[in-house]
């Protein structure tokens, strides 16, 4: 059970282009690690698909839409 109080608990949601959502049930410790995450996630060769990654603090944080990234962990891609 997540605890609220002080929590900095982050989800990441990926929203393909079929209109499907494929959400991560990873948690991350702050906003950003899993806007880093869904970044690199969705650049990567697997992230074909993606139109959209979206995060929220847990539990009922509203989802705030994340940039795309051209550059991850100091790699061009």
């Amino acid at each position: 059970m997540l605890s609220t109080q002080g929590s900095e608990n982050w989800a990441v949601e990926f929203i393909r282009t079929d209109g499907e959502d494929q959400p991560v049930e990873e948690v991350f410790s702050s906003r950003g690690d899993a806007e880093y995450y869904g970044q690199c996630a969705w650049a990567s060769p697997g992230g074909r698909g993606i139109e959209q990654v979206r995060v929220r603090q847990l539990p009922r944080g509203p989802w705030l839409p994340v940039a795309p990234a051209s550059v991850c962990g100091g790699i061009r891609l």
